[in-house]
């Protein structure tokens, strides 16, 4: 750890087999399971929709602070993520990231400003390709 980094918050998840739940911080589990479309059953959430929330919300609320830090107001805004699980063969899984970013009270030079700045915020931005624009 770097002298200046601070840890400031600590999640934590747990998966055990069998029991269809992921659980979240000492709080009451989540509901996950395969997809139907990979042979599941398609109740719970799967990884590939837990990653999208993660990317989403964490975009968002680095945009709401950028947003706030240079004078643009949030309101109204929205990121959508999506995640797509690829197969390259032999087992070999990856996940591919886009978000889409809506700030409607920016514009321009102004709305690229305040989204480069979430995108160096947000510590798991570096996962999307392409950035949102």
């Amino acid at each position: 750890m770097a002298p200046t980094q601070q840890d400031l918050y600590t999640a934590q998840a747990r998966s055990l087999h069998g029991t269809g739940r992921v659980d979240v911080s000492g709080r009451a589990g989540l509901p996950v399971g395969a997809p139907s479309e990979l042979g599941g059953s398609g109740h719970g959430y799967d990884p590939e929709q837990l990653y999208a929330a993660a990317l989403a919300t964490c975009l968002h609320q680095a945009l709401v602070i950028a947003a706030t830090e240079t004078g643009v107001d949030p309101s109204g805004s929205e990121v959508t993520a999506r995640v797509r699980l690829s197969n390259g063969g032999a087992q070999h899984y990856r996940f591919d990231a886009t978000a889409d970013v809506s700030l409607p009270s920016a514009e321009g030079e102004r709305r690229s400003r305040v989204i480069e700045q979430a995108l160096r915020i947000c510590p798991i931005s570096d996962q999307l390709d392409p950035p949102p624009a």
